[in-house]
């Protein structure tokens, strides 16, 4: 087990992926469809990095030793119910919890899968709840 309380992670990096997602979206409006699905794809999987950096950045907050297994993955519901296991109270909006495994699936699924597609007002609806979250985290004493 390492002790991970120091990481190379910070809360600027969810809201570098949030702004691409946002941009993205943006983009994908006024595009073909065809070209507008693989932006979408990358709004996705911004949307899904900024998830798993709001959890591991809340992980790492709480100080306590963390495994590599455990929490080098881009699985969501892992990662919650890692922090659970460690009784490691973190903000995570219901929509999240809810909707895991989708969430999860946008990390190679939005850069690969052909077949892959989200909708817009799906991603504006998670950018938008992502966006609270961010607040709500970066409002954490000691986030940076």
């Amino acid at each position: 087990m390492a002790d991970l309380s120091n990481p190379e992670l910070n809360i600027y990096q969810v809201k570098a992926d949030l702004l691409i997602s946002e941009k993205a979206i943006e983009e994908a409006k006024i595009q073909t469809p065809r070209f507008s699905k693989y932006l979408r794809g990358q709004a996705a999987y911004h949307l899904q990095q900024a998830a798993e950096k709001l959890i591991k950045i809340q992980l790492y907050h709480a100080g306590k030793k963390l495994d590599h297994a455990k929490i080098y993955n881009h699985s969501i519901g892992s990662l919650l119910v890692y922090a659970d296991d460690l009784k490691i109270d973190i903000i995570v909006p219901a929509i999240v919890r809810k909707n895991d495994e989708l969430i999860t699936s946008w990390e190679a699924e939005g850069r690969y899968d052909v077949h892959m597609v989200v909708r817009t007002d799906t991603l504006q609806k998670y950018l938008q709840e992502f966006r609270q979250w961010y607040d709500m985290v970066e409002s954490i004493p000691g986030i940076k």
